[in-house]
């Protein structure tokens, strides 16, 4: 019995360190957050413009390997179908259920899906070949700063500016194939 109760005296005082650690680290975060908050209201246009300068070489680094992950992907993708399409269009134990169109058809895209793939290879390949730029140092004071700046509209941040760019991509190619359906 008294071995339960020092091993429950125990957990009750390594939760109460942990409980303890968990508000200190709260309160460091409060601090360094009206930090953030005195630098923008202190340094004043200045300093905004300071704050939104890293944040526009952070947004800039961080879409670059955003971009690189999904031209990788995409070239993937695209050596995938190319495979796919040409199987499609000359395996006979497949291309039974094609018409004679999509037959042609499948053929002509293999070599366009491949012709793509390969381009997107050659941009990869440069772009890993060069060194991607750095960031300038942000401290965690700044880095508050700018999600301030964040919610009071005056800066975007990445996730916002992927999906941005993202939804309008989907747009022009649903813009684009509608306006080739109606020409067809």
């Amino acid at each position: 019995m008294a071995s339960l109760l020092e091993r429950a005296s125990g957990i009750a005082a390594s939760a109460a360190a942990a409980v303890g650690e968990g508000v200190n680290m709260a309160k460091d975060r409060v601090s360094t957050t009206v930090e953030g908050n005195k630098m923008l209201s202190d340094g004043g246009p200045p300093m905004e413009a300071k704050i939104l300068t890293k944040a526009a070489c952070q947004s800039a680094v961080q879409i670059d390997a955003i971009a690189l992950g999904q031209l990788e992907a995409a070239c993937k993708q695209y050596t995938e179908a190319a495979q796919l399409l040409e199987k499609q269009s000359s395996d006979s134990s497949v291309s039974t259920a094609n018409t004679a169109e999509e037959t042609a058809e499948f053929a002509a895209l293999a070599a366009k899906y491949r012709e793509r793939a390969t381009a997107m290879e050659v941009v990869i390949t440069t772009l890993k070949q060069s060194v991607a730029p750095t960031t300038p140092a942000m401290s965690l004071a700044e880095s508050d700063a700018r999600q301030i700046l964040i919610l009071k509209g005056k800066a975007v941040d990445v996730g916002t500016q992927v999906k941005q760019v993202a939804d309008q991509a989907i747009a022009d190619v649903k813009t684009k194939v509608a306006g080739e359906g109606s020409t067809a």
